[in-house]
């Protein structure tokens, strides 16, 4: 591949909250409430893109986010991310009913951090959970290879694969997901990127633990562990210190009566 394109490309990777970045996206955030937060996280997201399909506008992606590591307690507040030409017409469910609830939909632009307190605990298992991208606008009359190694420039630390025009990110965690929607409708290599959608992760089969969930029931214990070792070695050091301070003690104490002896020993011999 061209290295004036690698080059150009890599300087789409999101950089902090870089301004031309936000500017130049052409997807909008927004915040949802009042949704039944008793409900599962995938019934959420479904509904809500249900919802707004209902009045024309497809969601790029739905994100409701799970407080508790068994998966039962979401926030109240939701995210969803649409198309720019569809942000205005989005805010007007502010007010509709979704399941006989309230919905209250607000403008939340990525350069806002208003909310950020509703997302300040992650859920356990969002750093492992993966979800795919569809995304158009690289050159796929290059190679294969060629077009993956760019869409890896573009989107560090995924795995990709292509199908035609489109291909397909593959990335872990809201944080990855969301950088990659910030950098929709910007240009590498001369082409005009696209994000149409964030694919709605497969159901679990029969019940199985998905690999999310076990990775970070490993994490959970593994830090439990860390946490149990540390006390132990509180501990540890902290009965060294006390059997050394009686050690001293007593040493002071064999000192002082040593010392009382060795004046009564003068005094008779006076």
């Amino acid at each position: 591949m061209d290295a004036s394109v690698i080059k150009g490309v890599e300087g789409l990777e999101l950089n902090g909250s870089d301004a031309a970045i936000l500017k130049s996206s052409s997807i909008r955030r927004i915040a949802v409430e009042g949704y039944d937060s008793s409900s599962r996280k995938d019934v959420v997201e479904e509904g809500l893109s249900k919802h707004f399909a209902s009045r024309g506008i497809k969601l790029i992606h739905a994100f409701a986010h799970e407080l508790d590591f068994s998966r039962t307690i979401l926030c109240r507040c939701g995210l969803i991310y649409v198309n720019e030409e569809d942000e205005e017409k989005a805010l007007t469910f502010d007010g509709s009913d979704m399941g006989g609830r309230i919905l209250r939909v607000t403008a939340y632009p990525f350069d806002s951090n208003r909310l950020d307190h509703f997302f300040a605990t992650p859920e356990a298992q969002d750093k492992y959970r993966q979800r795919v991208l569809n995304v158009t606008g690289f050159d796929t009359s290059l190679a294969e290879d060629e077009v993956e190694e760019m869409a890896r420039s573009v989107f560090p630390g995924s795995y990709c694969s292509v199908l035609g025009e489109v291909v397909f990110v593959h990335l872990r965690g809201k944080d990855a997901i969301e950088k990659a929607l910030k950098l929709s409708g910007r240009s590498a290599g001369g082409f005009n990127l696209v994000v149409n959608a964030v694919l709605p992760p497969r159901k679990d089969s029969g019940g199985g633990v998905s690999l999310a969930r076990i990775l970070a029931m490993a994490e959970r214990t593994e830090a439990i562990r860390l946490a149990k070792g540390k006390r132990t070695k509180a501990a540890r050091l902290a009965k060294a210190e006390r059997a050394k301070a009686a050690r001293l003690a007593m040493a002071e104490k064999d000192k002082a009566i040593l010392s009382e002896g060795n004046q009564k020993s003068i005094m008779t011999t006076d």
